[in-house]
């Protein structure tokens, strides 16, 4: 069986990059199949994460990367030019290969558009690693016109373009269901990198640990302010934040104003050992369909207290056994519910022993055989077609 996943690079440290490495890799040492990664600006960059020497890499050399540096109306036509380009590398790829099945995520409209309209009879899977509802349609304050657009165009192409895939898995049932108006859907949790040291937290260490971008979907700003709050009753605690991303240098003068324990790190590759240096992790996003860094914390007895937001951490949490779930944006709640964590060690080392089983759902060898048997599925239904 030959399979393709289509990205548009790897060059980020962020979970989607992370689970279709972790998946080519699982499928490029089983027995039986064949794995190709397609991406099309990778150029000289590394990949992100280690990748299999099994799997034959091709990237298409169509780079939007520099478009910024043009006016708008030149971005417009150049970028439309770059679309066809794409398109006219991918189908010819896809004309020598010969793949049995395609597998992109909903990211990208111009590589969904090219799985969609490419006439090769292979399988196609569409992956959704955001929810329908927040793909195009999480406003700021200072994006809601362009995110308004977004909403409005972006949505209805991916949408018609959506419909002629053979099958959209979801990370949650909330997205499948609504994925499910326009074409058939299934749901399968993710795979997660578990605590590889066989050792677990200590509920003696007043460290709180925070790992995500630093982007509004996060709500890190909030975050700051529970802290706020936390610091005031709990000062011998600090607030250990591991990330990146475009709201860095706003964050990094509000912690610096705040002076309140917390401490802010570049994503780091040894973040299993962080975790185990820390006894709760905290996040606060606006929405997560998954979240990969609840269960692996979780794997090294963390428990978390998250807000309750669509439609991921009710997936991962089991309120009140293994972490809390906190109404979406009740800081009051939050902090009440951080606090109960902080002051008894006893309920810290009870949850995270309760967060270590409840992890183990996640592991590679529950999760990847649900998508064997989605592609035998997909492979017997194209052969009686």
């Amino acid at each position: 069986m030959k399979i393709a996943y289509i990205y548009q690079q790897f060059t980020q440290a962020s979970g989607t990059e992370r689970v279709f490495i972790d998946k080519m890799n699982y499928f490029a040492e089983r027995q039986g199949y064949e794995v190709m990664m397609v991406t099309c600006q990778q150029g000289r960059h590394p990949i992100i994460f280690p990748v299999s020497p099994k799997i034959k890499h091709y990237d298409l050399g169509v780079r939007w990367a520099n478009l910024y540096r043009y006016n708008r109306v030149y971005r417009f036509f150049k970028q439309i030019s770059l679309n066809r380009l794409f398109r006219k590398r991918f189908n010819q790829l896809m004309y020598e290969t010969k793949p049995d099945i395609v597998i992109c995520a909903t990211y990208y409209l111009y590589i969904v558009t090219a799985v969609a309209k490419c006439k090769l009879n292979f399988s196609r899977v569409l992956e959704s690693h955001i929810d329908l509802r927040y793909l195009y349609g999480f406003n700021t304050d200072n994006k809601k016109l362009q995110n308004g657009l977004y909403e409005l165009f972006g949505s209805d192409l991916l949408k018609k373009d959506a419909v002629k895939f053979d099958v959209l898995v979801a990370l949650n049932q909330s997205d499948a269901d609504d994925w499910g108006r326009y074409l058939e859907t299934r749901v399968i949790l993710n795979l997660v990198h578990l605590n590889p040291t066989n050792r677990y937290c200590d509920y003696n260490s007043k460290r709180v640990i925070f790992v995500g971008r630093y982007v509004e979907q996060k709500g890190i700003f909030d975050l700051l302010e529970i802290w706020k709050r936390i610091h005031l009753v709990h000062p011998g605690w600090q607030l250990d934040m591991y990330g990146s991303g475009e709201l860095q240098e706003k964050l990094t003068e509000e912690v610096r104003r705040l002076d309140a324990n917390i401490y802010l790190y570049n994503q780091t590759q040894n973040i299993f050992e962080k975790y185990l240096e820390s006894s709760i992790l905290v996040l606060t996003s606006y929405y997560e369909p998954f979240g990969l860094v609840m269960p692996e914390a979780m794997s090294c007895g963390l428990p978390v207290v998250s807000f309750d937001c669509p439609s991921g951490p009710s997936y991962i949490i089991t309120d009140k056994k293994d972490g809390f779930l906190v109404k979406s944006r009740d800081l009051d709640l939050y902090v009440k519910r951080l606090s109960e964590l902080m002051d008894s060690s006893d309920l810290r080392c009870k949850m995270g022993h309760n967060a270590r089983m409840s992890s183990q759902r996640f592991m590679g060898n529950n999760i990847m055989p649900q998508w064997e048997q989605l592609f035998r599925e997909l492979l017997e239904k194209s052969r009686n077609e």
